[in-house]
């Protein structure tokens, strides 16, 4: 039987070493961008959201820049490697191109790494893909704002929302620990009680340290005003933890994940005053860093009581305050089925938080959005893209004054981002008459 193309073609490419180049793409448009892949001086391409690791001597234009230059490159010691929990462990080879929450690492030997964490994952890269894809080069006009969902965005308070980080971020909140979890836990409930949402815990089992522990999720509903059986899902996990998994105490979580908890509070503050028609379920989930066991916990229940398909959309917000600069980039992760649905967001982007730079990665794994996308739920996970080069990831050090300068500009594109989107998916309208903000009674 004849060799299939693709198996040729990675054979040709993986038994000739070829001159390569990382090139920065951020300002080249699409046309550009598939000229160069398809050009042909181009031996294969890896595109990488940012970047583009180019083989071969295709001219490039004046909107690309050359950021490395490869004499030599063998395609067969590429190694692509997932980066989460373990991705500051030592690994083979050195990294060459970042992209799509993936390493790309050249390995300095034969031998193929084996994963040194449960949640790290490698695989070999294929010639001429695609791991992780700018949302403007698809979509690079911005749809005008919508005049009863952009007074809902507006309300956004980035200072309110890094005060709420700053609280949860005062108490060590490991899954494993009880006292300050259970602060964390009930100062979550306040808050939703407050915004005027109906409040409960979901209680689960987890391994502790010395056998089975129950921890609770924390869920704040409102009821939709003519869809109350459709639900949207807005999600972050409130546990923490620093370089040593099993520590209850040095865990201030500050951007893992104070950010996405204090975030979800900010959406349901924004969100629920203008009634929306779809329920909304606001959660907070414990039990993450260990390995979701609050999420797969709640999807669970939904799937045992048969409300699975109640679910028309989920939101996770995992890490959402770091930027390494000022150019504001965020990855929205799902799974490839999902298109229709988590490229609203990237376009909820460029009309509402027009700094915010989306780029769309299609391998889901590592936080409280995968059990929804293996129940076959809409579901997305928000995060910066700088959180591989945030110095206090899992340490002691993820204090409110580590995240640094950005803090509020980045969490506050996100959150912008995701109130927007989730305000038309949940029917969120209001309407503004001099000045003041109306839906069905409020006055903004």
């Amino acid at each position: 039987m004849p060799l299939a193309l693709p198996l040729l073609l990675h054979l040709a490419v993986a038994a000739t070493p070829t001159p390569a180049r990382l090139v920065d793409i951020r300002d080249a448009n699409a046309l550009e961008v598939a000229a160069v892949e398809h050009a042909d001086g181009t031996l294969w391409y890896l595109e990488l959201g940012n970047q583009l690791l180019l083989a071969g001597d295709a001219p490039l234009p004046a909107s690309m820049a050359v950021e490395r230059h490869f004499a030599d490159l063998p395609f067969e010691r590429l190694a692509l490697r997932s980066v989460g929990c373990a991705s500051r462990s030592e690994a083979p080879g050195v990294v060459i191109a970042r992209g799509g929450r993936w390493q790309l690492r050249l390995l300095d030997g034969a031998a193929w790494p084996a994963p040194a964490a449960h949640d790290e994952r490698w695989r070999a890269p294929r010639p001429n893909e695609t791991l992780a894809r700018q949302h403007r080069l698809d979509a690079t006009l911005a749809a005008p704002a919508d005049p009863t969902i952009q007074p809902i965005v507006d309300r956004i308070d980035t200072q309110r929302w890094f005060d709420d980080l700053s609280q949860l971020a005062s108490w060590d909140r490991s899954s494993y620990g009880t006292t300050e979890l259970f602060a964390a836990r009930d100062w979550i409930g306040a808050q939703f009680a407050s915004i005027g949402l109906a409040v409960r815990t979901e209680d689960f089992q987890m391994p502790g340290l010395s056998g089975t522990i129950t921890r609770q999720n924390v869920i704040g509903t409102w009821t939709g005003t003519t869809h109350p059986d459709e639900w949207i899902v807005v999600g972050a996990h409130y546990d923490s933890r620093n370089a040593n998994l099993y520590s209850t105490s040095n865990a201030p979580g500050a951007e893992d994940n104070a950010s996405g908890c204090a975030g979800v509070i900010e959406m349901a503050r924004v969100l629920v005053p203008a009634q929306p028609e779809r329920s909304f379920v606001f959660i907070c989930y414990a039990g993450e860093e260990q390995d979701l066991y609050g999420s797969y916990a709640h999807v669970d229940d939904l799937a045992a009581a048969g409300d699975l398909a109640r679910l028309k959309a989920v939101v996770v917000m995992d890490m959402i305050g770091y930027s390494a600069d000022a150019h504001l980039d965020a990855d929205y992760e799902s799974s490839a089925s999902m298109s229709a649905y988590y490229q609203r967001f990237g376009a909820a982007a460029a009309t509402y938080a027009p700094d915010l730079h989306v780029v769309y990665q299609t391998n889901p794994w590592g936080s409280d959005h995968v059990p929804y996308l293996e129940a076959g739920v809409p579901a997305v996970l928000a995060i910066e893209s700088d959180y591989d080069d945030y110095p206090a990831y899992h340490h002691s050090t993820d204090v409110p004054a580590a995240i640094g300068p950005y803090v509020q500009q980045m969490g506050g594109a996100i959150l912008k981002a995701n109130v927007a989107a989730l305000a038309e998916i949940g029917g969120a309208h209001v309407v503004v008459v001099d000045d003041r903000i109306f839906s069905d009674g409020w006055d903004g």
